[in-house]
């Protein structure tokens, strides 16, 4: 879809403008569904670059910077109110409907994040078979008799469609339970039923995921031809094109893309040499395969290729979950939640120092991926959008004050004390969720650098 750094932006920017238009259009459809005057809507902070007003008396903004936005309402509190609006004053209304005017933003994400989930399930999302490959000796995968050429069907009664599901039901599954049940199919069709005891998994490997526990992909053995090259990677820039045959890596012969891809990810930010065939023609370039992070701390070189796999290969290999617009809105709704109950585990492990705050991508780390996803095409970016617009519904949720889960802890306190807190209290609350938020920006910013620059 897209190319280069302008292409990043511009995906990064209409994806993130989107999110943020329907989130507050949430807060804005329920303040005038309960009578509450909206004074103005802005997508975007700061300088307004274009506005209009609208007959209702709504100013319609779109400011210069684009991390955010914001909907801001008739109240008492940030000013003279003329008595004939004063019925129309946020603050005039009941607690039920100034909490369901807070609570529409964040739920106005979670229904996009649903409305696309169930899109993509409609349309088709390509998966790969939840097949699995040989455990290694002593992991868990190993001790319940998992063997090579096993397809996952269900684990603990959900049913598992793709590798992708697995890695994402995993985690939830053996989280607390002593036992998680794991039902098969072998090379021979036959169902199978494994019991594993998930108290043994350490928490390194639950750090690892479905790899962890001894799981692996199972996939067809390619032939070391490349595929796909992905733009401005750095075999790009050293040159490789698709067709091209390797025939040594690092010294050493390839016969499969397997072994490519163990000789690249064993040699991060390091001079690899290699020798290939292109129409007929042998040739030598080298590449720096650039660092990547693990979450288990290892740290591995990817240089941006990817195998040639054939239409024969890629039935074998892949299946399209597709539905009818019916079932696509359940499954919708079930990878939205498992999702979301995913983020919210996240944040806690992140909170109570479980999970590195490393992995805490920002600004910059978000526009990369929404570049990646742009240039993989539609489906892979309105997924992007999905994911995204749950993480912001979640994050706007959270507790601190300036969002709007701290809207709704002022809002339970007031039912408990029966009256709302003290502007002097609100205003010191709002400085320090000011500054509070102030610092997780700049330490995702520093992250999402470190992050670059290691890369």
């Amino acid at each position: 879809m897209l190319k280069g750094g302008a292409g990043t932006l511009g995906a990064f920017l209409l994806a993130l403008s989107c999110l943020i238009f329907i989130h507050e259009l949430g807060h804005f459809a329920v303040a005038r569904w309960v009578g509450v005057k909206v004074l103005r809507f802005s997508i975007g902070l700061g300088r307004p670059l274009w506005r209009r007003q609208a007959k209702n008396g709504t100013e319609w903004v779109v400011a210069l910077f684009p991390l955010g936005g914001y909907v801001r309402m008739l109240d008492e509190r940030e000013g003279p109110v003329s008595p004939l609006d004063v019925q129309h004053a946020f603050n005039q209304k009941t607690l039920a409907q100034r909490s369901a005017i807070v609570v529409a933003g964040p739920l106005a994400n979670f229904l996009l994040a649903w409305l696309l989930f169930s899109l993509l399930y409609t349309l088709g999302i390509p998966g790969q078979r939840p097949c699995l490959d040989a455990p290694e000796t002593g992991t868990l995968a190993w001790n319940a008799g998992i063997r090579a050429g096993e397809c996952v069907l269900s684990l603990d009664g959900g049913a598992i469609r793709t590798w992708q599901d697995f890695e994402l039901e995993w985690p939830r599954a053996i989280r607390g339970r002593g036992t998680v049940t794991l039902v098969t199919r072998n090379d021979r069709g036959q169902e199978e039923v494994h019991r594993l005891a998930t108290v043994h998994v350490t928490s390194a490997a639950e750090e690892e995921g479905v790899e962890g526990s001894g799981f692996h992909l199972w996939a067809p053995p390619l032939p070391p031809v490349v595929g796909e090259v992905i733009p401005d990677s750095v075999a790009d820039e050293a040159g490789l094109k698709p067709l091209d045959r390797l025939l040594r890596v690092a010294g050493q012969p390839v016969e499969t893309w397997a072994q490519v891809v163990r000789i690249v990810e064993n040699h991060p930010q390091a001079i690899v040499e290699i020798e290939l065939q292109r129409a007929g023609q042998t040739r030598k370039l080298q590449v720096i395969p650039r660092a990547v992070d693990l979450p288990n701390g290892r740290r591995i070189g990817r240089i941006g290729i990817s195998p040639q796999v054939t239409e024969t290969m890629r039935r074998q290999w892949t299946v399209l979950e597709k539905d009818s617009p019916l079932t696509a809105l359940g499954h919708g709704a079930m990878k939205t939640w498992s999702l979301t109950l995913l983020t919210l585990d996240s944040f806690g492990q992140m909170l109570t120092g479980q999970a590195s705050l490393d992995d805490l991508g920002g600004p910059v780390r978000i526009a990369s991926l929404a570049g990646e996803s742009a240039r993989s095409g539609l489906l892979s970016y309105l997924h992007f959008m999905a994911l995204i617009s749950l993480s912001l519904g979640v994050l706007n949720l959270l507790p601190i004050p300036l969002l709007d889960g701290g809207h709704l802890l002022y809002h339970a306190v007031e039912w408990v004390r029966g009256r709302p807190l003290s502007t002097e209290i609100l205003g010191l609350t709002q400085r320090l969720g000011f500054f509070l938020l102030a610092g997780l920006m700049v330490f995702t910013f520093l992250n999402d650098l470190r992050h670059f620059f290691n890369h």
